[in-house]
């Protein structure tokens, strides 16, 4: 996934700091949402981590005790909070299923039809740990009632029980959230999981609008090497990002002034520009200052120098020719890291240059 810069860019660049949303964030920062933070927040935010509130869900208390003794986490963020929940579409018990590599832990079973058809080493159950489950609603409105903006952005990530999470969010997805990454899976890596097109039905009645993949898995069973032959995958999983798009024709969505900036600033954080600029210019910048410090602002962002480019590819011909044998791979791997900046047919389609390079 592509991501703003380096840490606080934002926060230390005059362009945000001084602009309308940066200064409503400094005020009271961004209400960020890690659900299923193991390992550590999540780096989509690490630009704007001065001006962020997080509230992290991790339900392996090891994992939570192991964040809580990291120092740096919790002083990396205006404020870090850490619940040891498990959060689901309704309040009880519930039993966590372990499996053979700790990120895949899930409230589900892994789906064995799946994890023997494609070799899937990592899916394997070994265990299980029961443990309460939680909703969403119920944390924000009554645990953290005077956290008011708590769920203006949410990061989902829990192993194939997203579509649950989000069930018991309605009232979050209402009146708070305008941005949501959620990861989502094109076929059942876990028995009685929902499926994007579930995710994406959901949170489109709250008035959500999917905008694309920032990172997506394919997987096949390998018969074929990819040093050598090239073959179409099967759709596994991937990162969903969905924002409250106020322009949507049919959904009549009515931003408050908060939610303009923290849209603008999440579209900012996943590398929307375009929309970001679109958001500033049709909602908020009222004045010629502020339509100058955000063009330059969102420009600073999205630069990409032709002259990188340049390099990147003589790095790569090189690459090929120490290891033309693996050529297929490292061009592959090459295009892998560039194909969820943008698309460029709409460019090619009317320059002069050839259309197929």
């Amino acid at each position: 996934m592509h991501y703003v810069k380096e840490p606080n860019f934002l926060t230390q660049n005059p362009l945000f700091t001084e602009s309308n949303p940066g200064k409503a964030l400094k005020a009271n920062p961004l209400g960020f949402i890690d659900i299923g933070a193991r390992g550590g927040v999540h780096l989509i935010v690490d630009a704007l981590a001065k001006y962020t509130s997080v509230l992290a869900f991790e339900p392996d208390l090891e994992e939570c005790e192991r964040l809580r003794k990291d120092k740096h986490i919790a002083e990396h963020w205006s404020e870090f909070l850490l619940y040891p929940v498990a959060l689901s579409n309704q309040q009880g018990e519930a039993s966590l299923k372990l499996l053979s590599s700790d990120t895949n832990h899930s409230l589900l079973s892994p789906n064995s039809d799946f994890v023997d058809r494609y070799n899937m080493v990592k899916w394997k159950e070994i265990g299980q740990c029961p443990l309460m489950t939680d909703t969403l609603d119920h944390v924000l409105f009554n645990e953290l009632a005077d956290h008011s903006n708590c769920g203006e952005f949410l990061k989902i990530d829990t192993q194939g029980t997203e579509y649950e999470i989000l069930e018991g969010a309605k009232r979050t997805l209402t009146e708070r959230t305008v941005a949501v990454v959620c990861e989502v899976s094109f076929c059942e890596l876990y028995k009685n999981q929902k499926l994007f097109s579930d995710v994406e039905s959901f949170l489109r009645q709250y008035g959500f609008s999917f905008y694309g993949f920032p990172l997506f898995h394919h997987r096949s069973c390998k018969y074929l090497s990819k040093e050598q032959y090239a073959t179409r995958e099967r759709a596994f999983y991937g990162d969903a990002v969905f924002f409250k798009d106020p322009f949507h024709p049919s959904k009549n969505i009515k931003l408050s002034e908060r939610q303009s900036y923290t849209l603008f600033t999440c579209a900012l954080l996943l590398g929307y520009y375009d929309f970001a600029l679109e958001l500033a210019k049709k909602n908020w910048v009222k004045n010629p200052e502020e339509e100058t410090r955000i063009q330059s602002l969102i420009q600073q962002c999205a630069i990409t120098e032709p002259q990188e480019a340049v390099v990147a590819v003589r790095a790569l011909l090189n690459q090929v020719s120490q290891s033309p044998e693996e050529a297929n791979v490292i061009v592959g791997s090459f295009v892998d890291q560039r194909r969820h900046l943008c698309d460029y047919n709409d460019v090619m389609n009317v320059s002069p240059l050839p259309r197929v390079i």
